[in-house]
């Protein structure tokens, strides 16, 4: 008992959307500002504004139906788990870190790179050696808000990272989280669905109604569940 692994379960799924978010924001947003033709950047900017606008709700159901099962299938365990509510997580804090990231590289004065080409430096050198660097309090900020996003997030990390009230044990174990617990604390109808059903079953069992086996069967999935 107690708030610490909730803390703990925010600070490591949050590093791991870093992870995932920061390389891939940042290598985009440098895309976008200095390397993407004209006549594709409307439409991949377009996509990171769409991405921005897309609700918690539908990234956890992203997540429910793509993600859990390839977690599943490629490392094992039952999918619900830290390390895929940080690849989600990344996903989510890409359109914050883009943006932000692409607006600060943009702002940088053409005469930094001008003057990187003039003394020698190739296209790809001047961009990162120059004007990256010019831009870095722009892109920390992106950085900054991207883990603002990721450790408040609630709905997309209830549908599939589990509920477990216990110290983070792996990544590919589940895990309790500071937001989940002070938004709904087990109290919304995505946290008492799986302890519903199990009730549900139980009672029918008790009424003869349920084969032996497909029950024995269904009860572990939903100990499972529960437990995860």
């Amino acid at each position: 008992f107690g708030i610490l692994p909730m803390i703990l379960g925010s600070i490591y799924v949050t590093a791991g959307a870093l992870i995932v978010g920061v390389p891939i924001g940042i290598l985009t947003a440098v895309f976008l500002a200095k390397y993407c033709p004209k006549k594709w950047y409307r439409i991949l900017k377009g996509g990171v504004d769409l991405l921005a606008g897309i609700p918690s709700v539908v990234y956890g159901f992203f997540g429910l139906v793509v993600l859990v099962p390839m977690v599943r299938d490629t490392f094992g365990g039952n999918g619900n788990s830290i390390l895929t509510a940080s690849l989600l997580l990344g996903i989510m804090i890409l359109p914050t870190i883009i943006e932000t990231s692409e607006a600060a590289i943009q702002a940088v004065p053409d005469k930094y790179y001008e003057g990187a080409l003039a003394l020698g430096d190739t296209h790809e050198r001047s961009v990162y050696r120059t004007v990256v660097p010019a831009a870095k309090s722009g892109i920390l900020a992106g950085i900054i808000l991207g883990v603002g996003r990721a450790i408040g997030e609630t709905m997309a990390v209830i549908m599939i990272a589990g509920n477990q009230a216990r110290m983070p044990a792996g990544l590919l174990k589940g895990g309790r989280f500071t937001p989940r617990s002070v938004n709904c604390d087990g109290r919304c109808p995505v946290c008492l669905y799986p302890d519903y059903q199990f009730i549900v079953l139980t009672l029918k069992e008790k009424e003869g109604g349920l084969d032996g086996k497909w029950f024995e069967k269904t009860k572990a999935e939903m100990e499972s569940t529960c437990k995860t």
